[in-house]
């Protein structure tokens, strides 16, 4: 434990002066404060992954009439998305208007096939109902979303489970945030958030739904994640988003950053000593709560006295005794 004893000369004591007054050595109680017990984090919007969806045809075969050629197009399930050709569809069409006549067991196994060949029912019954066979065939969209990824121009051949389009679901999106691995006991699943986004001032009220596996090793984060409803689609992927952790406040002893010293890991704090004009430094445990405030883990308690201005004193006792 190092001390620091300041001596004053001789005085006369008409005027006589303190310790604390010759050094502007003040000293604070230690008290405890009502505070915010929130956390603040940074992360970006991403495409939610259990909301992409893959397009693909069953069959080998060539497109035509795009109605979402371009990427970001917006496309409805149900809505015709192309029409496609497929040797082997339009053999299975014929198949079925043969059969269709003369054999219904024969004709609904065909009408099977059709539908695992990617041909709607409504198609189906178009085709039954005109008793011909068509070249191109509409493909409707099975999902509502946005293209993020596409793979198609106007007369492209396909391959069979080739991904023509990437459907992004946008209706829902992900806010992936990152922590320092010394907060993981602060982060828990269920916990109340607050999102902001970049550019607007709109709070959106959630929860963390998921917690990252994996620390990354070079930073050491932890990534976690959270939900939010876009259904109005402003939220935007690749948003800057701050993330504020919602926890009652509490009552807590604190200390200003003046009176506590940081070496490294370690906090230490200056208390009065035996005598007048020495003062001693003490470990303590404490960590930041806001750039002008430590909370108090242990170290000192309610009521005990300690130095404000504590680089002062350390200052002192470098330039009385030198550096270590």
């Amino acid at each position: 434990m190092r001390r620091l004893l300041i001596i004053l000369p001789l005085l006369s004591t008409s005027n006589a002066v303190t310790v604390n007054q010759l050094f502007n050595v003040k000293t604070i109680t230690v008290k405890k404060k009502i505070v915010e017990n929130s956390k603040r984090y940074n992360g970006y919007v991403q495409i939610a992954d259990d909301k992409v969806y893959t397009i693909s045809l069953t069959q080998d075969g060539f497109i035509k009439n795009l109605t979402a050629p371009n990427i970001y197009d917006e496309v409805i399930m149900g809505k015709r998305l192309f029409d496609f050709y497929s040797p082997e569809v339009y053999r299975a069409q014929v198949e079925l208007l043969s059969a269709h006549s003369f054999n219904s067991s024969l004709a609904e196994n065909i009408e099977t096939k059709l539908k695992l060949y990617d041909v709607s029912p409504r198609n189906i019954e178009g085709i039954k109902k005109a008793n011909r066979a068509f070249k191109y065939l509409p493909f409707y969209s099975p999902y509502t979303g946005t293209v993020v990824e596409k793979k198609i121009t106007e007369g492209s051949a396909v391959k069979r489970g080739m991904a023509i389009y990437k459907i992004a679901d946008l209706s829902t999106v992900w806010v992936v945030a990152k922590a320092y691995e010394s907060d993981r006991a602060f982060i828990k699943k269920g916990e109340r958030v607050e999102v902001t986004l970049s550019g607007s001032k709109k709070i959106y009220k959630s929860t963390i739904d998921f917690i990252y596996p994996l620390v990354d090793s070079v930073n050491k984060t932890i990534d976690f994640r959270i939900t939010l409803n876009n259904s109005d689609g402003k939220i935007q992927p690749n948003s800057y988003a701050t993330i504020k952790s919602i926890k009652p406040p509490k009552r807590t002893l604190v200390l200003p950053n003046t009176a506590v010293v940081t070496k490294g890991s370690k906090h230490m704090v200056f208390v009065p000593g035996e005598y007048e004009g020495e003062y001693k430094s003490k470990m303590i445990k404490a960590k930041r709560i806001s750039v002008s405030q430590f909370e108090i883990l242990s170290g000192v308690k309610e009521g005990d006295k300690v130095v404000n201005n504590a680089l002062f004193l350390i200052d002192s006792d470098v330039l009385i005794n030198g550096e270590d």
